[in-house]
């Protein structure tokens, strides 16, 4: 009997011993999964704090670039104006005639007279040339063979160094054209406001590093006249606000407010002026946050940003077309001035 009892008493020490290294197992799995948990949030924290700092870092860099750009375009409209003047004065019928205008003389704050040399005034009172324009294709990696190609073997070599293709999951450049000017985005390759924002951001965010005068995008559907293009843009001065495109409805686009927008199937224009003002809107990627606010794709934020947040209206163009319209209708003899 006495056996009996000690032998249970081993074994209850037995089970308790195993139950005690279980828990404490359990106890040192529960211990890591908690500080692995903290440290994966601490990582993210840091990580979202570096992207954070990244697009701040970024968005000043757009904020003071455009201001400088629009201090520059002031200073060079003065000069402008006061050249103008002094031609009508003297009787000067163009710059290149008048010696004494190889510096000018401007009045600065003082009142006081000083030369100020006038290279970059030629440049801003010249007429648009094709160069200036930042021609932007929004396409995707499913349409490479239906429709970009189809680009590729028209319109696009009539202005490949105006052009930019922006994609996604293609990294395959066309044969003959510009490898910087094919831009993979990564964004989604979806139909989707997210993809379709994100892809919009990106031919902002490039055509504000470059110094072309106007901004204007597409669609890999469309067909762009370009002679008929850059005609139409020498018509405008790319320093002033111009919103340039054509509207798919009748009405401006209702959300809670009213506000029209260009369709980008039929494409739009944005000047240089504008597009400086858009950017604590649209700079450095915020063209998805604001789509995100309001819910709408990238043509309609475009225009949301434009019309209700800057109120600059859409000036409608109807030589801009469409596959919504029934471009059959358009006589035969117009189609060298459709755009």
């Amino acid at each position: 009997m006495n056996c009996n009892v000690s032998e249970c008493r081993k074994t209850q020490v037995n089970i308790c011993g195993q139950v005690m290294r279980i828990s404490l197992r359990r106890i040192c799995k529960l211990f890591l999964v908690i500080v692995t948990f903290i440290l994966a949030l601490v990582l993210i924290s840091v990580t979202n704090t570096e992207r954070i700092q990244t697009k701040q870092i970024v968005f000043t860099k757009f904020v003071k670039r455009s201001y400088r750009r629009q201090l520059s375009l002031q200073k060079e409209q003065q000069v402008v104006d006061h050249i103008k003047f002094q031609r009508k004065t003297n009787g000067v019928n163009s710059v290149a005639d008048d010696e004494n205008l190889g510096k000018d003389e401007i009045v600065n704050k003082n009142g006081k007279i000083k030369q100020n040399p006038i290279q970059n005034v030629k440049n801003v009172m010249r007429k648009t040339v094709q160069s200036d324009i930042f021609i932007s294709v929004k396409t995707t990696k499913s349409n490479r063979n239906s429709r970009l190609d189809l680009l590729m073997e028209t319109w696009i070599p009539l202005a490949k160094d105006e052009t930019y293709i922006f994609t996604d999951n293609d990294s395959h450049i066309p044969e003959n054209f510009h490898a910087d000017h094919f831009i993979n985005t990564f964004c989604a390759d979806s139909h989707y406001r997210q993809g379709l924002c994100c892809k919009m951001a990106r031919e902002y965010d490039i055509f504000m590093e470059s110094e072309k005068r106007w901004f204007c995008h597409v669609d890999d559907d469309n067909y762009v006249n370009v002679p008929a293009l850059v005609g139409f843009l020498q018509q405008y001065n790319h320093s002033d606000d111009w919103y340039l495109g054509r509207p798919s409805i009748s009405h401006p686009m209702e959300q809670k407010l009213a506000f029209w927008f260009a369709t980008g199937g039929a494409g739009f224009c944005i000047s240089r002026g504008l597009a400086d003002k858009m950017v604590p809107h649209a700079g450095g990627g915020r063209i998805m946050t604001t789509g995100d606010i309001i819910r709408l794709p990238d043509d309609c934020t475009v225009g949301y940003i434009i019309n209700h947040l800057l109120k600059v209206p859409l000036t409608k163009i109807k030589e801009f077309h469409s596959h919504l319209e029934g471009l059959h209708r358009i006589p035969q003899h117009q189609l060298s001035d459709q755009i």
